[in-house]
Order: C-alpha cells, then sequence, then structure tokens
C-alpha cells in the first residue's frame, strides 16, 4: 500500500512537471508572437510618420510659394504683390445709348432717332515700386479709337503730387468726375469750355482733408509739334476747399486756363455745340474765329453734398483775343444741377481729387434735374447758328449694384437763334452702363 502511494505521488509530480513545461512553454511562443506583431506594427508606423514628414515638407514648399503669390482683390479685376509695392488693375467701361428726337420739323438742323456704342474703354492701372502709379487707356467712340489717360504719376512731397503724360487738364469738378459717376447721360452744353486731355505736366497738392490746388502746362493732342511746327499750348489750373457744414461738406472752387496759338497768322479756332445728347446735332456754333492769339477761361464752381441730397453748379467765361487789333470774341455758359437718391444713398465726394466717384449704390434709384446756359451772341459772331441755348434736363438713374446702372434722361433744348426763327428739341434718351 505504501508502495501504491509512492507510485501514485511520483506519476502525479512527472505529470505536473511536463505539464508546466509545456505551458511555460506555450507562453514563451505567446510573447514572442506579440513582440514580432509589436515590431512589425512600429515599422509600419514608422512608415507612416515619414510619409507624413514627406507630406509636411511639400506642403511648406507650396506654402513658401502661395507666399510669393500676388494678392487679388474681392471688388476689382486687381491684384497686388504681398509687399504692396507692386500692383495691376484692369479698368474698362461699356456704354449703350438709345435716343428719340424730336426736331419739330427743323430745316436748319434736322435730327432722328437712333442707338449707339457711346463708349467702350478698356486699359490698365497699377503702381510699381511703390510710389510710381500709371494709368493708361483707349477708348472706342464714334467709329474712332483714341488714346484717354495714358500717365506717370509719383509723389514728390508727403502731399504733393507730380502727374506727366496724357490726361485731362485740370477744369471743372464735373470735368474732373468721370463719366461713370457723373449724374446725367451727357455733361452740360457748358462743358464746350471743359479742356479734354491733352500732354502736359500737372502737379496736384492737397492736405487731403479741407483744400487741393491742381495746376499744368499742356499741349493738345497724343503728337503735336514737329519740323517747322510749333504746338498750341495751354496753362491751367484749379483751387478748392471743402469744409465740413452741418454735417455735409460744402465744396468751392475757382478754375482758370489761359491757352496760347502757336500759329496765330494762319489757324483759326472755334465753339460749337449740341444739345445734352450725343447723337444731337450740333445746333449753336461761333463759326470759325480767325488770328486768334490768346484765350482766357475762368470760371467759379460750387457743390454741396449733404446725405442723399447734392448739388452743383460751375460758370464760365471765355475771351478770346487776336491779332492785328481785330476784336476780341467773347462767349459764356454755366449749369446748376440737383439730385436726390430716393433710396437714401449718398454720392462719394473726395476732398483729395476734389471730383465726385463712384456711388456704393445696390438697388438705389436717383432722380436729378439741371439747367444749362450757352451765349454764342457776340456781335462780333458772323455764324447763322449763333445764338443762345438753353437746356432743361431731368434724369432718373437705377444701379443695380456700383458698377451698373441704367439712365433715363429727357431734355429739352431751346435755341434763339441771333439770325433766323428759334429752335426747340425734345429728346428722350436712355444708357446702360457696365463698369469695371
Amino acid at each position: 500500500m505504501t508502495n501504491l502511494k509512492k507510485c501514485v505521488l511520483t506519476l502525479a509530480t512527472i505529470a505536473s512537471l511536463t505539464l508546466g513545461a509545456t505551458t511555460a512553454s506555450f507562453a514563451s511562443d505567446d510573447v514572442n508572437a506579440r513582440i514580432e506583431a509589436l515590431e512589425a506594427a512600429l515599422k509600419e508606423l514608422r512608415g507612416e510618420v515619414k510619409a507624413r514628414d514627406e507630406k509636411i515638407a511639400a506642403m511648406e514648399v507650396k506654402t513658401a510659394e502661395i507666399d510669393k503669390m500676388p494678392i487679388f482683390s474681392d471688388t476689382k479685376l486687381e491684384m497686388e504683390s504681398r509687399d504692396g509695392n507692386f500692383s495691376m488693375g484692369i479698368a474698362g467701361r461699356i456704354q449703350v445709348d438709345a435716343y428719340a428726337i424730336d426736331d419739330g420739323s427743323s430745316a436748319k438742323n434736322p435730327m432722328g432717332n437712333g442707338m449707339e456704342l457711346r463708349r467702350a474703354r478698356l486699359g490698365a492701372y497699377g503702381k510699381m515700386y511703390g510710389d510710381w502709379k500709371y494709368k493708361f487707356e483707349v477708348e472706342y467712340a464714334g467709329d474712332k479709337v483714341t488714346v484717354k489717360d495714358a500717365f506717370v504719376e509719383t509723389k514728390l512731397a508727403k502731399n504733393l503730387g507730380i502727374r506727366v503724360g496724357h490726361f485731362k487738364e485740370y477744369y471743372g469738378i464735373d470735368n474732373l468726375t468721370s463719366d461713370n459717376s457723373v449724374t446725367f447721360m451727357e455733361r452740360s452744353i457748358s462743358s464746350v469750355y471743359w479742356p479734354e486731355e491733352a500732354m502736359g505736366a500737372g502737379l496736384a497738392y492737397t492736405d487731403g482733408k479741407l483744400y487741393g490746388v491742381q495746376g499744368g502746362f499742356f499741349t493738345p493732342g497724343v503728337v503735336n509739334g514737329g519740323p517747322g511746327d510749333d504746338s498750341d499750348w495751354s496753362v491751367t489750373g484749379r483751387a478748392y476747399v471743402a469744409p465740413e457744414v452741418a454735417g455735409g461738406i460744402v465744396h468751392m472752387g475757382a478754375n482758370a486756363s489761359y491757352r496760347g496759338y502757336a500759329n496765330s497768322a494762319t489757324t483759326t479756332t472755334k465753339f460749337e455745340q449740341r444739345p445734352e445728347s450725343h447723337i444731337a446735332e450740333k445746333v449753336l456754333r461761333t463759326g470759325n474765329i480767325s488770328n486768334p492769339a490768346s484765350e482766357t477761361r475762368f470760371g467759379p464752381e460750387v457743390a454741396a453734398t449733404f446725405g442723399a441730397f447734392t448739388v452743383q453748379a460751375q460758370y464760365d467765361w471765355s475771351t478770346i483775343d487776336r491779332l492785328n487789333g481785330a476784336p476780341s470774341v467773347s462767349t459764356e455758359g454755366g449749369y446748376a444741377e440737383a439730385s436726390w437718391f430716393v433710396t437714401g444713398e449718398e454720392r462719394n465726394y473726395s476732398v483729395k481729387t476734389g471730383s465726385f466717384g463712384r456711388t456704393d449704390a445696390t438697388n438705389a434709384i436717383q432722380l436729378a434735374a439741371r439747367i444749362s446756359h450757352l451765349d454764342f451772341s457776340d456781335p462780333v459772331l458772323t455764324d447763322t447758328r449763333r445764338g443762345i441755348e438753353d437746356n432743361i434736363t431731368l434724369g432718373a438713374n437705377y444701379y443695380f449694384n456700383p458698377n451698373v446702372r441704367v439712365m433715363l434722361n429727357y431734355v429739352l433744348a431751346d435755341v434763339d437763334y441771333t439770325v433766323g426763327a428759334d429752335e426747340t428739341y425734345n429728346i428722350v434718351q436712355s444708357r446702360v452702363q457696365l463698369d469695371w
């Protein structure tokens, strides 16, 4: 019995040792498998980390390239370098007009109805190296392509700038307001005195808060003068103040231009004007004025804007002196207008330029009225179309947004001829305008 117990105990011990060894072997195999799995996972993770690092490096390269790219405007076709020293924008406009003219069966100035592409303009503007600005625009109008603005400008001092090239002479608040932003389809009949773009150099000083002075020396055309032929010339300028009054702005200014003729003995000059409709016939004329030696133009201008209400006016006088004791010729004209945004918007006046700019208006309605006067009745004149013209113009503008508007004008033009019967013209005209 004792021997049997010993045998049983011996067998149990052997079985226990065998089972323990097997269990230990199984445990060792499991740990090794886990270690191998962890090593494989770690290797895979290292591969993913390496791929991620490569992607980050590539993104950093791309980000560095983006930092060198220009900044694009959200509201204009304009881009500017990151440092602000360079920029370029694309500007243009399209104005499509339609007309209906009642000429009262006039035999002297017969007119009709129609449509025209009033203006189609395209150009570029911007700056280089911070302080050097430029602008270049060409325009298609009246079946002709012409250069309009083409100039370079920079600052000579904090508030003093210089401009050289082809640009408008500094004369008249409405003249210096872009036709994108004027209230009526056409400027006043007294605009016959307002100089267009010319070659020249000009200075402009303004504090940007209260006043400004602008002036320059100009010669007409893009190309003038040449071998054996000198150019006409002019010295033109204006000064203005624009204080804040009762919550609004009151602009008061004066314009002057002295104009010389290079070949007075062989040249002539003249004024002629149509009613305030571009397709109309030129109904008032001085005829050719021979032997002009010089001309002096001057006139005051005023404007005031109080919220949605704006008024402005200008009057001009012209005196042409002639050679060989010939009598001088004096003519004059002016306008006054008022406008009101029914929907509450305001015209955008700039003290820096002394003119009006783009109105920030969307779904806006503007109503306006203007009277204008032009006097070519000097007894020295002999043209059969000399006399006095008065216009009354009513306008309504609808702004879809600041860049698109529809315009509707009614013009009543009355011409009192010095010789012959008076004539009256009724004109209804409209415009669709888009500018950028």
